[in-house]
């Protein structure tokens, strides 16, 4: 089996997560990515702008400020999770 080059892997996942786990042939880990990626994506953009509505007006807690500090730890997590699958994709590159 052929290396492959842990730039292009990296490079590839940071711009389309999982690609880079595809290309160094683990489609099905990338496609996990890949699909992981999307779904928790669209809820979190579902989940603000279900709310969105409430940020106008002032209100309680539960209905102005929980949905922006839910959105805001959800885009940590994704942030991190986009680091790691970055790294993850060149660190199986180079292993071979």
């Amino acid at each position: 089996m052929m290396k492959r080059n842990a730039f292009v892997a990296g490079l590839l996942s940071f711009f389309v997560p999982g690609l880079g786990q595809i290309y160094v042939r683990k489609s099905k880990r990338g496609a996990a990515i890949l699909i992981a990626t999307i779904v928790v994506g669209n809820l979190n953009a579902i989940w603000l702008s279900a709310f969105a509505v409430s940020t106008t007006v002032p209100a309680a807690f539960i209905t102005h400020m929980l949905p922006r500090l839910l959105h805001d730890i959800f885009a940590v997590y994704g942030i991190i999770f986009w680091i790691w699958q970055t790294v993850d994709a060149c660190l199986l590159a180079r292993k071979g």
